[in-house]
């Protein structure tokens, strides 16, 4: 019988763990929380980022204050991961505006590796109390520069 060498059993011992490595990255783009801008329009008509100042900022389902005492101009706020609407409460000089938004959870699988990935799209206003706002992004992603939704100060 016919001896194998040596540098035979190495090469295929290393062939096989190299095979058999995982190759997905896990990372994902994917957030789960919204993110807001807060404008004035100046007198050219062009949309300029402002502050505006809050006692507080609230979400209902998770009855915390996010925010207490600030001027936000630009900020990020989570999403109810149990439900497909949050309620957001904006508390100013004894004054409540409110913000509901909706928007569809998708549970995506990249690999078995890396397991089920939520994906939030479509997020849209359910009701609102503000002068005005826009949603601007629908898809709930990291890498999309910009706010989900603006708020205009008329």
């Amino acid at each position: 019988m016919k001896r194998i060498p040596l540098y035979t059993i190495v090469l295929v011992f290393f062939i096989s763990v190299w095979a058999c490595e995982v190759d997905s990255e896990c990372g994902t783009v994917n957030v789960d929380f919204a993110t807001f801008g807060y404008y004035e329009i100046n007198d050219d008509g062009e949309a300029v980022l402002t502050g505006y100042y809050f006692d507080s900022v609230k979400i209902a389902e998770i009855d915390s204050a996010f925010y207490v005492q600030d001027t936000l101009t630009e900020f990020r706020l989570p999403l109810n991961v149990t439900a497909d609407t949050t309620a957001y409460y904006f508390y100013k000089d004894g004054e409540v505006d409110t913000l509901i938004v909706s928007y569809e959870k998708i549970n995506r699988i990249d690999s078995p590796e890396c397991g089920i990935e939520l994906i939030y799209s479509g997020l849209d206003t359910v009701r609102q109390t503000f002068d005005s706002l826009v949603v601007r992004n629908d898809t709930l992603n990291r890498l999309i520069n910009g706010e989900n939704i603006r708020f205009f100060n008329l």
